[in-house]
């Protein structure tokens, strides 16, 4: 499937700490003779994974923890799409932008990603549960979620897997259960399970791929703070 995007803003993003369960174990010397002491059992412990700041948006295509973001416009038909603004205000990304399918676009949309690291750098998610994100549209009721791994081809497809969530024209947190995320219908044996993608996440991905019919739709939603975590 091929696709046409305008995008503002470089690729790239932040590095982020590894995230692994830790295993102690105690145990306690032999008793000697006499002594009565019992033997201390070995005991065990797994803490959970701490929450994750993955990316708060900053001015210049930057991120507060050091990366990158990027807001784009995709469409089947080249033209039928493209980024009007983007606004970084208070750690919020603004993005503005219009849908016209005028040379006959059937999917089409507007979209946002924040990276985990420098060009080339993945990250380790497959310790978290959820994924949080500040989002806000006025346009839309809903916006897709994606979580991206690496692989130009399956970027390319669309066939990382997706969550859709409802929003509203206030800012609020959406806690998304990565459990949740599933390839679309039409990857078939493309699509990505969100376990294999999450022990190297590219970039988390929000967008409106809403078409309405022919007509020209203004785009408008905001992305926030994005966190990983139990």
């Amino acid at each position: 499937m091929n696709t046409s995007s305008t995008r503002l803003g470089a690729r790239g993003g932040i590095a982020l700490a590894a995230v692994a369960l830790f295993t102690g174990c105690a145990t306690a010397d032999a008793p000697g003779p006499g002594t009565g002491a019992p033997a201390a059992k070995p005991t065990s412990a797994s803490a959970a994974p701490a929450p994750l700041v993955f990316a708060v948006p900053a001015p210049a295509g930057a991120t507060a923890q050091g990366g990158t973001h990027e807001a784009f416009a995709y469409s089947e038909k080249e033209g039928d799409a493209r980024i009007d603004d983007v606004k970084v205000v208070d750690g919020v990304a603004r993005v503005t932008g219009t849908v016209w399918p005028q040379k006959g676009s059937s999917w089409a949309g507007i979209g946002f990603l924040a990276t985990p690291g420098p060009a080339g750098k993945t990250s380790d998610l497959s310790a978290h549960r959820h994924v949080r994100l500040q989002l806000a549209s006025p346009a839309a009721a809903q916006l897709r979620v994606r979580v991206l791994g690496d692989d130009p081809a399956t970027r390319q497809s669309g066939c990382y897997p997706i969550a859709t969530v409802a929003v509203g024209a206030g800012l609020r947190e959406v806690a998304v259960p990565l459990s949740a995320f599933r390839p679309e219908g039409y990857c078939d044996a493309r699509g990505k399970p969100i376990a294999a993608v999450l022990p190297a996440v590219a970039a988390i991905e929000v967008s409106d791929p809403t078409l309405s019919g022919t007509s020209r739709r203004a785009v408008d939603f905001s992305v926030g703070r994005i966190t990983v975590g139990p």
